[in-house]
Formats: structure tokens, C-alpha cells, sequence
């Protein structure tokens, strides 16, 4: 009993606040709503359903239907989805991002934990070759804070070349895989594997996005990208307002990732902002 009243108040004095400020609510037409509101500040969307981890057969249906919804939303092109959230089943994952991609959308594929995300790769690869034989539809992720992160950028681009979709981060799981021995411990080790990735972005005529909050990052991606129409800056919801403002100034077309859906779905998502971030838990900026 102490137990539930403890989740209850925690969800009430410090998630229920974080989900109203960092994500756009529980349904599409919220979520709708908040895409048509950054667009007026000449900011685009990637639409991302909260869901995440699942194998029960009832939840991922769901998370289908919620995709298809999404994919029938004219107010946005590009959407993130999770592998886990589909149990990691390409019976599930490939006509559903074929129905995504002949409704004229873009599919972000996000990069999870060490333990999943040898998989994630085989089956992101196996999605590439087989839907973006004639344009870019499907994007990679690719976590700088690995130390295997650059090298599977640079083994990519020779094997896909110009078909592969691009998204490069620093990683959101070091809470969770710290101990694998897979992540860099030094953060200028991090640093540095990411700035010679977003040099090899720079390079390439491919669809790229660049997702970073770090200011000496904005400032490079501002330097750089100014005539590089097919590199895109990405950043979370709710987070680096006034350096959005300053990107979108100097003609750089900049996105947020906008995540939707149940509450309690989004309480993975919110923990690992607060891992990332913890001063959020005592004010916003």
C-alpha cells in the first residue's frame, strides 16, 4: 500500500508536471494541435509515440494503431519509432512502415540500450535495403557514446552510400548500460566521437539529421550547415528554446522530437530526461 501511494504522489507532484511541459499529451488531437503551434514558430516535428518495450500482443497492436493515425496526419513528414515497441518483430514492423512511407512519410528509427541494440541494427539494415531502394524513407541512428559508434557510421555509409538516412546523438541510456564496457567514461571522449561524425555528416549530400543540445555543437552546426539544406538539427521538446530561436535565425531548418501517448507509457521517456537533465525537477528553462 505505501508502495502504490508513493508511485501515486510521485506521478502527481513530478511526472504529471514534466509530461504537460515535454511532451504534447495523451492523444493525436492534442498532439495535432502542438505540431500546427511549433509550426508557427517555423519549427517542424518528429512525431514520437511514447510506447516503449513491449511484447504483449494487445499493447503492440495499439501502438500499431496509434502509427497509423499518425501517418494520416498532414501536419507532419518525419516520425520516430522504437523497435522494442513492436517486440522487435519485422512481420509487424515492415508493412507498417510501408503503409507510413506511401503515406509520404519519413521514418526515424531510434537507437535503444546495449542489450537490444545489436538487433536494432540488423533489422534498421534489413528495412533500409528493402524501402530505401528509390529515396531516403528510413534513418539510422547512431551513438556517439559508443566507442563502436563512429565506426558503424563510416562501415554504413560504404555499404548503403547515398541510400542511407542519417540521425546522429550522443546516446540516452548511459544510466542503464554504463557498466557494459560499450561507453566511453570520459565525456570529451564522447565529445570528440561526436564532432568528427557531424564532420562526416557535413561531407555528405545524404538526408542527415544532427540531434544536440550542447551549445559548442550549435554553434559548429551554424557555422557549417548554412547552404547544407539536406542536414536538418534536431532537439527534444521543451528543451534549448532560445537556441532554437537563434538556429532558425540563421536559416537552418531545426525540428523537435515530440513525443505523444498514455501517461504511464511516457514515464521511461521522462526518467531518462530527468537522468540526463536533473535540474528539470526544479525548474524549466
Amino acid at each position: 500500500m505505501l508502495k502504490n501511494n508513493l508511485l501515486s504522489l510521485s506521478k502527481s507532484l513530478i511526472f504529471k508536471p514534466l509530461f504537460n511541459k515535454f511532451t504534447a499529451g495523451e492523444n493525436t488531437t492534442s498532439l495535432n494541435n502542438k505540431i500546427n503551434y511549433l509550426s508557427k514558430q517555423n519549427i517542424l516535428s518528429i512525431v514520437d509515440y511514447v510506447k516503449e518495450f513491449s511484447n504483449n500482443p494487445k499493447d503492440i497492436t495499439r501502438s500499431i494503431s496509434e502509427y497509423i493515425s499518425i501517418s494520416k496526419l498532414d501536419s507532419t513528414k518525419y516520425i520516430a519509432i522504437k523497435l522494442s515497441t513492436f517486440n522487435f518483430e519485422y512481420s509487424k514492423i515492415c508493412p507498417l512502415l510501408t503503409l507510413m512511407i506511401n503515406n509520404n512519410k519519413k521514418i526515424l528509427i531510434d537507437a535503444e540500450d546495449c542489450e537490444n541494440q545489436d538487433k536494432i541494427n540488423d533489422l534498421t539494415d534489413a528495412l533500409i535495403y528493402k524501402l530505401n531502394s528509390t529515396d531516403i524513407n528510413i534513418f539510422k541512428t547512431y551513438q556517439l557514446y559508443r566507442k563502436d559508434g563512429l565506426n558503424q557510421l563510416k562501415e554504413d555509409i560504404g555499404k548503403f552510400d547515398n541510400k542511407l538516412g542519417i540521425k546522429i546523438v550522443r546516446g540516452a541510456y548511459y544510466n542503464q548500460d554504463f557498466k557494459t564496457g560499450k561507453l566511453f567514461t570520459n565525456k570529451q571522449d564522447t565529445d570528440d566521437s561526436f564532432n568528427k561524425a557531424m564532420d562526416i555528416v557535413f561531407s555528405l549530400p545524404n538526408e542527415s539529421f544532427i540531434c544536440t543540445h550542447n551549445k559548442n555543437d550549435i554553434d559548429k552546426i551554424i557555422d557549417n550547415v548554412k547552404q547544407k539544406k539536406n542536414i536538418h538539427h534536431a532537439s527534444l521538446y521543451g528543451f534549448i528554446n532560445k537556441d532554437t530561436d537563434r538556429i532558425i535565425k540563421n536559416g537552418i531548418k531545426t525540428f523537435k522530437y515530440l513525443p505523444y501517448g498514455n501517461m504511464d507509457d511516457a514515464l521511461p521517456y521522462l526518467t531518462r530526461r530527468i537522468y540526463e537533465n536533473p535540474k528539470i525537477l526544479f525548474y524549466f528553462n
